[in-house]
């Protein structure tokens, strides 16, 4: 399968919020959950500070799929800092569609972000995965990452956006 990686550009922005939208439905998050979209993330990827960075997998127009599309995969990413560790990377998408999974094109997506990341003086990658997904687990595994919660025990958290306005309404700051 001939399936090039390269960096996204704005106009394909439409098809990341397709497969956006593709990875809600399969984690069963409701459609009208999602505060992204186009513009959205044109700002946030494409303006004057761009906050991520995104490399897609496309297929030549003979090998779409079904629907009729090329842009089959891609993986998100922004960095971060460690106070241990300095600059990392943490990929917050990292997606291909059912049809074209087990083609390498998820690795090939990986090992783009890891080089990207490498040249740009990051030391770590860091993901997180549904238990719900033990094939994704197997792959970041497979791939050479380290299951933090089952080796050292951590524990990912998140504050929603009612407890940002809560505490933010106690704050002193």
């Amino acid at each position: 399968m001939a399936c090039v990686v390269r960096p996204c550009t704005p106009k394909d922005l439409p098809d990341i919020m397709r497969l956006i939208k593709e990875i809600a439905v399969i984690y069963k998050i409701p459609l009208n959950g999602i505060r992204t979209n186009v513009e959205a993330l044109k700002e946030a990827g494409f303006g004057k500070q761009p906050r991520y960075e995104c490399f897609v997998a496309e297929v030549p127009p003979q090998q779409k799929s079904k629907e009729g599309h090329t842009l089959i995969g891609y993986v998100l990413s922004v960095h971060t800092y460690s106070t241990w560790k300095g600059r990392n990377l943490y990929m917050d998408n990292l997606y291909v569609m059912p049809e074209f999974r087990g083609r390498h094109i998820g690795k090939m997506l990986l090992n783009t972000a890891v080089e990207a990341a490498w040249h740009k003086g990051c030391s770590q990658i860091r993901m997180h995965s549904s238990s719900e997904k033990p094939e994704n687990i197997r792959f970041l595994e497979y791939s050479g990452g380290e299951d933090l919660t089952v080796k050292v025990g951590w524990n990912l958290f998140r504050f929603q956006e009612t407890q940002l306005r809560k505490m933010a309404a106690q704050s002193k700051f």
